[in-house]
């Protein structure tokens, strides 16, 4: 799978990231799908809920994942990615998230370190929830 995010989602996104340093930042990317490609249209920013060690784990509202998903839904379209940071660690999946991940689903995770982002990826967890697998992101309209 192919992830396509413009220009104002990866700022947005980004720029969460670094604001929330040293913890971890989270939010959605809503979009549409479409051979193949998961098409980015905007991004909408969360809290992170987790309490009391926001530095190494998120957690996003229930209530937060409802509206975001019925605002999609309202549009055609669908949460095609969860976004959230890894504070002064790679953006590579952790065992946490490979056990709380969905499959079918985008995860763009950005490693920001002493309060700048480094780098971001996107992976998807494989169907059967062993592993995930890196995908392409691309630079949409």
């Amino acid at each position: 799978m192919t992830i396509e995010i413009n220009d104002a989602i990866k700022s947005a996104m980004l720029d969460q990231a670094e604001s929330c340093f040293p913890n971890e930042s989270c939010g959605f990317i809503i979009g549409s799908y479409a051979a193949g490609v998961a098409k980015g249209d905007y991004y909408i920013p969360c809290d992170n809920d987790y309490g009391h060690n926001q530095q190494r784990r998120f957690l996003i509202d229930p209530m937060a994942y409802q509206l975001a998903e019925d605002t999609a839904d309202a549009n055609g379209q669908s949460i095609i990615s969860i976004v959230h940071s890894h504070p002064d660690h790679p953006d590579q999946p952790s065992e946490f998230d490979r056990l709380h991940a969905w499959p079918g689903l985008s995860y763009i995770i950005i490693a920001v370190f002493a309060g700048r982002v480094r780098s971001y990826r996107s992976w998807q967890l494989s169907d059967d929830r062993s592993e995930f697998h890196q995908e392409v992101i691309n630079p949409g309209d």
